[in-house]
């Protein structure tokens, strides 16, 4: 699938008229690819796999904001080591159901650590082993 028919499943209902919009549109009807600028460019010797954090309960607007609001996408979080490694530390502050992982407006609830801990069990969360520094850094 072209890059803009990934774009134009969610933009043929959201921000359908947008100006900023127009070049991806003018792209998907005429074939030609659009110039694409990159939100985030990670090192090239850091792995990720978006996979993996979506089957483990990390909500997509967790990292990149709700982007079902943004008519341009922009950089919701830094995405640096820092920030992974807060996420990696102490993984019960940010899982959530998976069926609430596309969810873009989905609240914590108050008792957001016990659910956490609860989904590292059900999703089998390996703690120890995702600050290993081989998990990212290959």
């Amino acid at each position: 699938m072209p890059p803009t028919a990934t774009c134009m499943t969610c933009h043929s209902q959201l921000f359908t008229d947008a100006p900023l919009l127009k070049p991806v549109v003018d792209s998907l009807a005429s074939g030609r690819p659009t110039g694409w600028n990159r939100v985030h460019q990670l090192p090239g010797f850091v792995y990720f796999n978006h996979s993996i954090h979506v089957n483990k309960g990390v909500g997509c607007a967790t990292c990149h904001g709700s982007v079902d609001r943004m008519p341009l996408t922009w950089r919701h979080a830094p995405l640096t080591m820092q920030c992974c490694l807060a996420c990696h530390r102490a993984p019960e502050k940010y899982l959530r159901p998976r069926e609430r992982v596309f969810d873009m407006h989905w609240q914590a609830p108050p008792d957001q650590e016990r659910l956490g801990r609860q989904l590292i069990q059900a999703y089998r969360v390996r703690v120890g082993e995702i600050t290993d520094c081989s998990t990212c850094h290959r």
